[in-house]
């Protein structure tokens, strides 16, 4: 049997004597690292008839050892030794560099997101086309809910439901193993395809149909441990605490609460995150990690988005922008090469983005409701948009001068920029670059190369000479020697600018 590797959950099977209620921790695991001392407190959970689980992710390299504690007597006292070796996987993404995200290794991870809300919910085979649909276009992130969706555009409603009833009312404490047990395999099934799991845990879109809108908050505490203890062991999970939790009638300070429990039982520490509709969440929580935004006109013109940045001093992901599709509502129906352009302000703005589609299927339902194949022009263009963030020498783009830069260009000050020219470039380009505060400033004599970027037709084109500067002025730096780069006047456009030798 080869040892377990580093990042990827280890699964312990328990037989205890009974089925205890989910609203207590069933068992944990007491988890160390031989030579660190590192040390974790793993919850267990229960998985049908007298079966408890407990996942394990441990994330140094070596020898470790486990010890099982319990009230049950049936569950307590065992323990074990493993070593952990390298693997192929980067660890869980987390936030790097103040506003950007990097695996546990270091690895820089640039999210350009995808959206399925009840992609969960789907039989065959809509379920899996929707995971090779997303992977086969670049997406390396899916945000899709727990609980079912009701209301408009869902047209198939599950049978198996994630709780069994006690007097006609959702009992928290009987989770269905069967319904959890399909959601381990379609987060497994993300993480097979390289991509990360949003997971939204609550649910604003019940509307009453199925009444999973109305748990209080002790029982969203315990539908809630029960979930962590089940998903935190994967290593591409990120938790969303709801989509547009501001339609759900509770106070600010519950969500504060459950945030903040959601830190504190997660010992793998994911991202966390809640997203708005019509009211901003304090994204200043301490437990929230990173924003994710709605807001359909933020990304519509430059220097908007990077703003949240500054209010919130952590990453923004853009996660609703509207959506590539035909409907009449002023939320669906962009075209491909409006949302592509959105994508790319965004990017120059520092922040990341999500793609939804909203073209009607055949069911009448919507891709970012169901999944299914994909049908717009946009997603082969953000999986290019993609592969131009991976290709960065950069960790992550920071716009150099918020100030006053009229170019909006970003990157880091000396390293490289990305300038978006819009949906409409110039006939030519003459080489300026902005002085950013902070960072190191342009010198003259520093040299750069200069690619085309067709944002559209997904090419990248070097313009084949070196640019030196020859003026560093206060705000901005100049080669005033060299012919302008000619451009595909009219064309969507963006130019990546990387010094050379620096």
């Amino acid at each position: 049997m080869s040892s377990p590797e580093l990042y990827r959950p280890i699964e312990l099977t328990f037989e205890g004597t009974a089925a205890i209620p989910t609203d207590r921790t069933p068992l944990t695991v007491r988890l160390r690292h031989a030579a660190s001392r590192t040390e974790h407190v793993v919850p267990g959970f229960w998985d049908g008839g007298t079966t408890y689980r407990v996942r394990l992710a441990p994330e140094l390299e070596g020898d470790w050892t486990w010890a099982s504690e319990s009230d049950d007597p049936s569950l307590a006292g065992r323990d074990g030794a493993f070593t952990v070796e390298r693997g192929a996987d980067h660890g869980p993404v987390r936030v790097a560099h103040r506003f950007h995200f990097a695996h546990a290794d270091g690895t820089p991870f640039r999210p350009v997101g995808a959206t399925a809300y009840n992609w969960l919910h789907q039989d065959e085979p809509l379920f899996t086309q929707t995971v090779d649909a997303i992977a086969e276009a670049g997406f390396n992130k899916l945000r899709f809910m727990v609980f079912p969706q009701g209301g408009g555009y869902v047209e198939h409603v599950p049978t198996l439901m994630p709780f069994e009833k006690t007097d006609g009312r959702w009992d928290v404490t009987r989770p269905v193993p069967e319904f959890f047990q399909r959601l381990d395999r379609a987060v497994e099934l993300l993480g097979e395809r390289g991509i990360q799991a949003d997971v939204l845990i609550y649910n604003a879109y019940d509307r009453g149909q199925f009444g999973l809108d109305e748990l209080t908050e002790e029982e969203d505490a315990a539908y809630l441990r029960y979930l962590v203890a089940r998903l935190a062991a994967h290593p591409h999970v990120w938790w969303s605490l709801c989509n547009e939790f501001d339609q759900l009638e509770r106070p600010d300070d519950r969500w504060d609460r459950t945030g903040a429990l959601l830190g504190e039982i997660d010992p793998y520490d994911h991202l966390r995150s809640i997203h708005n509709w019509i009211e901003l969440y304090d994204n200043n929580q301490p437990w929230v990690t990173h924003a994710s935004i709605q807001n359909g006109s933020v990304t519509t013109d430059f220097g908007r988005a990077n703003l949240y940045r500054d209010v919130w001093g952590k990453p923004v992901v853009l996660d609703e922008i509207k959506y590539e599709g035909d409907i009449p509502e002023r939320w669906g129906h962009l075209d491909a090469e409006q949302l592509v352009h959105q994508f790319w302000i965004a990017t120059v703005a520092g922040c990341y983005a999500s793609h939804g589609e909203s073209f009607v299927t055949e069911s009448g339902s919507l891709h970012m409701v169901e999944g299914g194949p994909l049908r717009g022009d946009s997603p082969a263009r953000l999986g290019f948009l993609r592969e131009i963030l991976e290709g960065l020498d950069v960790v992550g783009l920071d716009p150099i001068d918020k100030w006053d830069d009229p170019a909006h260009v970003a990157g880091i000050p000396r390293r490289q920029y990305v300038q978006y020219l819009g949906r409409s470039a110039p006939t030519s380009w003459s080489f300026r670059l902005p002085i950013g505060v902070p960072g190191e400033r342009v010198e003259e004599g520093d040299v750069f190369e200069v690619d085309v970027i067709d944002t559209w037709n997904m090419t990248v084109t070097p313009v084949g000479r070196r640019f030196t500067v020859t003026e560093v002025q206060r705000n901005d730096a100049y080669d005033r020697v060299s012919e302008p780069v000619a451009l595909p006047e009219g064309a969507a456009v963006a130019l990546r600018i990387t010094r050379i030798g620096g």
